[in-house]
C-alpha cells in the first residue's frame, strides 16, 4: 500500500515487535460507521491468546501493517513470498519500496484520500518485486484506529498476486474479441439463444436485419418460420433444422429469403449452484444465409417463364376461339343457303342452271368448315393439379406490372390469407386471371374515365368454392350487353385496341372446362365487377380431357 511521492504524509516511525498489538477498543471514533471492521476484536473476546496472530501468519494472502505514514510495521510470510522481500528487509521501510512507475498517480491519490477518511479502499496496484519483476496486486486497505495519546491510525493491507488471473482474463477477453470479430464479419446472420429463446450473442448481420424488420428479434421470426408458427415448442422440444428455406418480410425493403440451420450445443452454466454439477447448459446456434439475390433471380426467371407460358396458352386459346367463331359465322349463311335450295327443289322452282353452282357452293362451304374445324388447335398440355389461387394471382400480377404501370392504373390486391386448393391447369387459370385483368385495364382506359383503379379480391364463395373478384372503375357494362360480351369478336370499346374481342370468350371457355362460373355485376360507383367461381379441389370437375 505504497504512497505516491506527490502526496504528503506525516512521518512518525514507530518501533515495533514482530506482531504489534493493535487495538480497536476505546472511545467512539469518527468514521467507525464507515468501517464496521473496527469492532472485530470486540466480537472475539474469548479467542485463545496468540490465535489471531497464528491465523494471520498462516493466511495465503499477503498481510502488512503500516503506520499513518505508510511505514511497514509487520508482514506475514505470504507477503514475503509474494514480494520476494524478507521481513527484515521491509520492516521500517515505507510501502513505496513496492511502487512501480506504471501505476498512475491518481490511483495512489484515491487510495490515500479514502483511507485518510477512515474508509476501506479496494483496488489494484501494479507493484514491483525485489527482483524488479512487476506483479499485479489485488489490494484491500483497512484503516484501524490506534491506542495512546496520539491515537494515530494504522493501516492493515491484504493483497493477492493476481498477475496470472489478469493474464487469463486478458487472454479470454482477446479470444472473445477475436471470435466476436470473426462472427461479425461472417457473411451470415448468426445468433446464440438460450433454452428460453433469449439471444445471448449475435453478430453485425443479425443487428442489421433486426433494424430492417423494425426492431423485432429475427431469431424468433426464423424459429416461427421453421416450426409452423410454434417457436416456443421448437425450443421446448429442442428441435433442429438444416438449411430450411425461410422468408421474412422486411417492410419497405420487401421479402428476404434465408436458408436457416439450427443446432443445439453444450455451454457452461454460469450460475453458482451448478459448480458441482457436470450437466452443461444448452444453447441453440442459429446460422442463416441470405439467399435473397438468388431467390429474386429465380423469381424473375420464373416470372418470365410464366409470362411466356401464359402468352402461349392465351395465343392458342385465342386461335381456337377465332377459328370456332369463324366456323360459327360461316355455318349460318351456309345453313340458310342449304335451306333455300331445299325449298326451291321441293317447290319445283329450282332453275337447272343454278342447281349446279349452288351445289358447288355448298360443297365448297362444307369443305371449308371441315378444314377450319381441323385447324382448331388443341389445348397446351397441362396436368390437373391442386392449386393455390392466391399464388396464381400473385404470379400474374408480377408479370403484368409493366402494363399496369404504363397505363397509370392503381392496382389493389385484397387476398384472403387461407383458402382451400382448387383443382385445375395452372397455365389456363393464369390465362383466365390475365384476361380478367387485361379487360379491367382496357375498361379504365376508356375515354371519360377519371380514376383508373382496379381491385382484385380472393375469397371463399357462398357455395364453399373459391372466388376471384376483379372490379374496375371503368364505364361498366350495360345490362343488355352482359351476355354478349362473352361472344367471340364482340367489343363495345370506344377506344380502338387493335385486337379482336376474344378475351372474355376465352375466359368463359376456360371456366367451362374447369366447372366454374362467371358473373358480371355493376359496382356501386358504376364500374364493372366480374366474379369468377372455382370449385375446391375435391369438388372440381375438369370437363375437357385434352392436354392432360
Amino acid at each position: 500500500m505504497q504512497r505516491d511521492k506527490t502526496v504528503a504524509a506525516p512521518n512518525h516511525p514507530e518501533k515495533t515487535e514482530d506482531f504489534p498489538e493493535i487495538h480497536t477498543g476505546g472511545q467512539a471514533q469518527e468514521g467507525r460507521e464507515k468501517n464496521p471492521g473496527q469492532d472485530a476484536t470486540r466480537q472475539m473476546p474469548n479467542l485463545p491468546q496468540g490465535l489471531l496472530a497464528h491465523v494471520i501468519e498462516s493466511l495465503a494472502s499477503g498481510v502488512s501493517i503500516a503506520d499513518a505514514a505508510g511505514t511497514i510495521l509487520y508482514v506475514n510470510p505470504a507477503f514475503q513470498q509474494i514480494t520476494g522481500y524478507a521481513a527484515a528487509e521491509v520492516i521500517g521501510r515505507n510501502h513505496s519500496v513496492l511502487s512501480y512507475k506504471k501505476t498512475p498517480p491518481r490511483v495512489y491519490e484515491d487510495m490515500w484520500r479514502t483511507i485518510a477518511g477512515g474508509r476501506v479502499w479496494t483496488g489494484r496496484l501494479l507493484n514491483r518485486r525485489k527482483d524488479g519483476a512487476p506483479y499485479l496486486a489485488d489490494l484491500k486497505v483497512v484503516p484501524v484506529a490506534g491506542e495512546g495519546a496520539s491515537r494515530s491510525p494504522h493501516y492493515l493491507g491484504i493483497q493477492r498476486d493476481v498477475s496470472a488471473e489478469m493474464g487469463l482474463e486478458r487472454h479470454v477477453a482477446a479470444q472473445k474479441a477475436l471470435i466476436e470479430n470473426i462472427i461479425d464479419v461472417a457473411p451470415v446472420v448468426m445468433a446464440l439463444l438460450n433454452e428460453h429463446g433469449k439471444v445471448l450473442i449475435d453478430n453485425h448481420a443479425y443487428k442489421v436485419l433486426m433494424a430492417d424488420i423494425g426492431g423485432e428479434e429475427p431469431a424468433w421470426e426464423f424459429l416461427k418460420a421453421v416450426s409452423d408458427g410454434d417457436a416456443a415448442r421448437f425450443l421446448l422440444e429442442r428441435r433442429e433444422c438444416d438449411s430450411a428455406e425461410v422468408k421474412i418480410e422486411a417492410g419497405r425493403l420487401g421479402p428476404r429469403w434465408f436458408t436457416c440451420s439450427g443446432l443445439w450445443i453444450d455451454t457452461a452454466r454460469p450460475d453458482v449452484d451448478s459448480f458441482y454439477e457436470a450437466a452443461p447448459g444448452r444453447a441453440l446456434l442459429l446460422v442463416c444465409l441470405d439467399v435473397t439475390a438468388r431467390m429474386r433471380a429465380f423469381q424473375q426467371a420464373k416470372t418470365s417463364a410464366i409470362r411466356a407460358r401464359t402468352a402461349e396458352i392465351q395465343q392458342a386459346q385465342g386461335m381456337r376461339e377465332v377459328l370456332q367463331g369463324a366456323v360459327y359465322q360461316l355455318q349460318g349463311p351456309l345453313n340458310m343457303l342449304a335451306a333455300a335450295t331445299a325449298m326451291m327443289e321441293r317447290g319445283g322452282g329450282l332453275n337447272p342452271a343454278l342447281a349446279r353452282p349452288l351445289s358447288e357452293v355448298q360443297t365448297a362451304g362444307a369443305e371449308t368448315l371441315a378444314r377450319l374445324r381441323d385447324s382448331v388447335p388443341h389445348g397446351v398440355a397441362e396436368p390437373v393439379l391442386p392449386l393455390n389461387v392466391n399464388e396464381l394471382v400473385r404470379e400474374v400480377m408480377d408479370f403484368m406490372v409493366d402494363r399496369v404501370l404504363a397505363e397509370g392504373v392503381a392496382l389493389s390486391w385484397l387476398p384472403t390469407a387461407v383458402l382451400p386448393a382448387v383443382s385445375g391447369r395452372a397455365g389456363q387459370l393464369r390465362t383466365l386471371i390475365k384476361v380478367l385483368i387485361d379487360n379491367a385495364v382496357d375498361a379504365v382506359g376508356e375515354p371519360g374515365v377519371s380514376e383508373r383503379g382496379i381491385v382484385i379480391e380472393t375469397r371463399r364463395g357462398a357455395g364453399g368454392g373459391v372466388e376471384v373478384v376483379v372490379s374496375d372503375s371503368g364505364p361498366g357494362v350495360p345490362p343488355a350487353d352482359r351476355a354478349r360480351i362473352f361472344e367471340p369478336f364482340f367489343s363495345d370499346w370506344r377506344r380502338w385496341r387493335g385486337r379482336p374481342g376474344m378475351g372474355l370468350a376465352i375466359a368463359q371457355n376456360i371456366l367451362t372446362e374447369h366447372g366454374g362460373t362467371i358473373d358480371v355485376q355493376a359496382t356501386a360507383e358504376g364500374g364493372c365487377r366480374i366474379v369468377v367461381g372455382l370449385p375446391v379441389e375435391d369438388a372440381a370437375l375438369i370437363t375437357r380431357g385434352d392436354g392432360v
